[in-house]
């Protein structure tokens, strides 16, 4: 059947686009330090993430505009440029080297950004509204297959191939993944001109149509908050485990090993139609519970008390980012998910930039309070989120 291949197509076309993403957190960091130390690798994924915030919309008022199947094209294409040039800045001089990682970190970035809205346009047109949760949540899981087959893949490469040789070998992988694309449905491209002003315009619009429809901008910031709980445990945990737990980095590793293997696990097990269906209709529920396991995580005080909860937390976590992006997908409309993606993308990155000042903000806090006060923080924006969407729902006429 058509849709079928389609859909295979699809899902080896996410597995290989995220297996760039684990290649990118491995081989360009490695290149960085190897061509100007620790001060280079933290200007590069700074500039990089800075990219990601400001081309994001642009990102999406293109993906909007244009093919999405075209779009998905470009932008992975984009990203296999970048890597490209990872290649040639080892070995390089020293100033051309910098220039050249900078370069491909924006470049990666913004293939990134075009990629995530133009994917989830070709999502929307390949998948029923009825099966979409359960299909978000298994590419949910392809992806995070992906992102360690990529960042394993890297490491073994550089270690048998070197640097240059890994950089052309995925960047070569990444170019060819485009060919899958071919069987995916095409979308015809929206009227109206390219330049400032139809950028300026179109996301305005966008803003409109988000006003106009609170449970779409719900379903935004529900996927910005979701990402917002990964980002607190992400920071406070190497401090928690060693200032709380008087662990080491062996029980660092433990705790994201089981909690990465128990999220795939619980979103995959709950990945069928109508269950998928059930526990998207419950976002709210699903989001508090998750932010209040950061809390209990907080509340350990053996390392085999934590590693029990950090699981159980892990498996909440996967599985509301899931929902969250499934919720996204189903809510949003087809000519909006470019820009949706765009101001998603800037949100995350915004609630990333005030939890990673906390520890600035408040130095003498200790670890286990900030996962309580991050945990009761995002608990509020739920509930405000939520009733803002129920307030301003008679209004819609849509």
């Amino acid at each position: 059947m058509r849709t079928n291949e389609q859909k295979i197509a699809y899902a080896l076309f996410t597995v290989l686009s995220f297996g760039l993403v684990g290649v990118g957190i491995v081989l360009p960091s490695w290149v960085a330090f190897q061509v100007g130390g620790s001060k280079l690798v933290g200007l590069v994924l700074l500039t990089s993430s800075l990219a990601g915030v400001f081309l994001a919309p642009a990102a999406g008022h293109l993906v909007d505009k244009h093919d999405r199947r075209s779009m998905s094209a470009l932008g992975q294409a984009t990203r296999a440029g970048a890597m490209l040039l990872v290649g040639f800045a080892d070995g390089s001089s020293a100033l051309v080297g910098e220039i050249l990682l900078i370069v491909s970190g924006v470049g990666g970035a913004f293939g990134f950004a075009i990629l995530s809205g133009s994917l989830g346009g070709l999502l929307q047109r390949l998948v029923p509204v009825e099966e979409r949760a359960s299909f978000s949540l298994r590419m949910s899981v392809a992806r995070q297959i992906g992102i360690a087959c990529g960042t394993g893949a890297a490491g073994i490469a550089l270690y048998y191939l070197g640097s240059n040789s890994a950089a052309y070998l995925f960047s070569a992988i990444s170019f060819g993944s485009v060919g899958l694309l071919r069987t995916l449905p095409t979308s015809q491209p929206q009227s109206g001109e390219t330049g400032t002003g139809a950028f300026l315009a179109s996301n305005l619009e966008a803003l409109r149509y988000f006003l106009r429809r609170p449970e779409c901008l719900a379903a935004v910031l529900f996927t910005g908050l979701s990402y917002a709980i990964i980002q607190v445990t992400n920071l406070l945990l190497p401090g928690f485990v060693t200032n709380s737990l008087r662990g080491d980095s062996s029980l660092f590793g433990t705790l994201e090993m089981v909690a990465a293997l128990a999220g795939a696990a619980s979103v995959l097990l709950l990945s069928g139609q109508r269950v998928a269906e059930l526990l998207r209709q419950r976002m709210t529920p699903i989001l508090v519970i998750s932010a209040l396991s950061l809390i209990a995580f907080s509340l350990s005080q053996t390392p085999l008390l934590a590693v029990f909860t950090y699981s159980a937390s892990g498996m909440l976590w996967s599985v509301s980012r899931s929902l969250a992006n499934a919720n996204f997908l189903i809510v949003i409309d087809n000519q909006m998910i470019g820009r949706a993606q765009g101001f998603s993308t800037v949100l995350s990155s915004a609630f990333g930039g005030m939890i990673y000042l906390v520890p600035v903000i408040l130095p003498a806090a200790r670890e286990a309070d900030l996962y309580v006060g991050c945990g009761l923080a995002i608990i509020l924006g739920v509930v405000l989120v939520r009733l803002l969407a129920k307030r301003r729902r008679p209004a819609m006429g849509e």
